[in-house]
C-alpha cells in the first residue's frame, strides 16, 4: 500500500489561534494540492510552544504568559478546531497536529488525530512534559499509547523528548504501528549544549530502525515575529535566540530518510510511502515478534485512563465528530 504523505516546518502566529488555524488550513490545502494523503504540523502549533518556560522570566510574568496561552488555546469541540477538521473532511486528507488542549482548568501538551472525514479520532496526552514544561502542562496516561487504524494505515506517535522513552516506543511498536509521527518544537535557541536540529534526527532515525516503522517528523522553526517578542521579553537573550532552527523529514524503515529533509525554513516536505517495506525490514529484525524475547523480559501495560475521582458519568474527550454543512 503506498501514499504520500506532508510533513511542516513552519512557525505559528504566537498567542493567536485563529490566524494559526488559518495558516494551518491553507498549509492543508497545499498539501492536499499535492497529492498528500496525510499532513503532520508541529508540536503545540497551536497557537504555539512556549519557550519563556526556559527563560529568566520572574513568576509574575510567567502567569501573565501563562494566562494569555490559555486564552488561545485549544477546546477541541470549539469552532475554531473544528475549522481544521473541516479542512481535512472538505480535502480528504488525514491531519495530525500537536495543540495546547484544554482541559477543565489544565492546559496538555497534545497530539490531536483527525481523519480525512474530518472526525477526531485520537487525542493523547504528552506523558512526561520535559523540565521547565512541567510548570505548564499536564500529564497524560497510559490511555494515551495509541495506534489507529486508519486508511492510511496504523497511525500513532509521541511528542518530543516522549521519543526517548522506550518503554512507551515499544507499547506503540506492539500494536503494529506503521506510520509514527514526532512532533517537536524548534529553534536556534542556544539554552542548552546540543543541536536540536541533530538531535531530532538522530532519535527519528533511530526509532524507525528500531520499530521497523516509517517515521514522520515535524517541527516547528523561529520566525521574526517571534524573535522580536522574546528579545522585549528577556533582553539578555542576545544572539542566543535567532531566527530559524527546526527539522521536517521522513525515514524509512531501515532508518533512511526518503526524499530530503529540510531545516531552518518553513516549507513542507514530501514523501511517498509504501507500507510494503515494513515487512522487508522486519524480516530482519522484528522487535515485538520474531526478535523478541519474551521468556527473558516482557512490557506490561496499564493502558487505563487514570483520574483524581472516579464515579460519576464524565470521562476524558472522547474522539469527537462534527456535523458540516457541505
Amino acid at each position: 500500500m503506498k501514499h504520500k504523505i506532508a510533513t511542516v516546518i513552519a512557525s505559528p502566529v504566537i498567542f493567536d489561534l485563529e490566524a494559526t488555524a488559518k495558516k494551518c488550513c491553507d498549509i492543508i490545502n497545499e498539501a492536499a494540492d499535492k497529492g498528500a494523503s496525510l499532513v503532520v504540523f508541529p508540536e503545540t502549533f497551536l497557537p504555539m510552544y512556549p519557550w519563556w518556560i526556559w527563560m529568566a522570566v520572574d513568576n509574575v510574568k510567567r502567569l501573565e504568559l501563562y494566562e494569555r496561552l490559555a486564552g488561545e488555546s485549544v477546546d477541541v469541540h470549539g469552532d475554531v478546531f473544528k475549522s481544521i477538521c473541516y479542512q481535512a473532511r472538505r480535502r480528504n486528507i488525514h491531519v495530525v497536529i500537536g495543540i495546547n488542549e484544554i482541559g477543565g482548568d489544565t492546559l496538555y501538551n497534545s497530539q490531536a488525530f483527525i481523519d480525512n472525514r474530518g472526525d477526531l479520532i485520537g487525542l493523547r496526552r504528552k506523558l512526561v512534559p520535559t523540565g521547565e514544561e512541567r510548570t505548564l502542562w499536564g500529564r497524560g496516561d497510559g490511555s494515551d499509547l495509541l495506534v489507529l487504524d486508519t486508511e492510511i494505515g496504523r497511525l500513532g506517535g509521541l511528542i518530543c523528548y516522549e521519543n526517548s522513552m522506550a518503554l512507551s516506543r515499544y507499547a506503540l511498536y506492539s500494536q503494529g504501528l506503521q506510520i509514527h509521527v514526532a512532533n517537536w518544537p524548534g529553534s536556534n535557541f542556544k539554552s542548552q549544549p546540543r543541536d536540536r536540529t541533530r538531535t531530532i534526527d538522530t532519535v527519528c532515525r533511530f526509532i524507525a530502525f528500531e520499530g521497523q516503522t516509517f517515521v514522520v517528523a515535524s517541527s516547528s522553526c523561529i520566525g521574526e515575529e517571534e524573535v522580536r517578542f522574546y528579545h522585549q521579553l528577556c533582553p539578555e537573550l542576545k544572539d542566543t535566540f535567532a531566527v530559524g532552527g527546526g527539522i521536517a523529514a521522513v525515514y524509512n524503515p531501515f532508518g533512511e530518510p526518503v526524499g530530503t529533509p529540510m531545516t531552518d525554513q518553513e516549507g513542507i516536505v514530501y514523501a511517498d510511502l509504501d507500507l510494503g517495506d515494513i515487512r522487508k525490514a522486519k524480516h530482519m529484525i522484528d522487535c515485538v515478534g520474531h526478535y523478541a524475547r519474551p521468556d527473558v523480559a516482557r512490557l506490561v501495560i496499564d493502558d487505563g485512563s487514570k483520574r483524581p475521582v472516579t464515579g460519576f458519568s464524565n470521562t476524558r474527550p472522547q474522539p469527537v465528530s462534527f456535523e458540516f454543512d457541505d
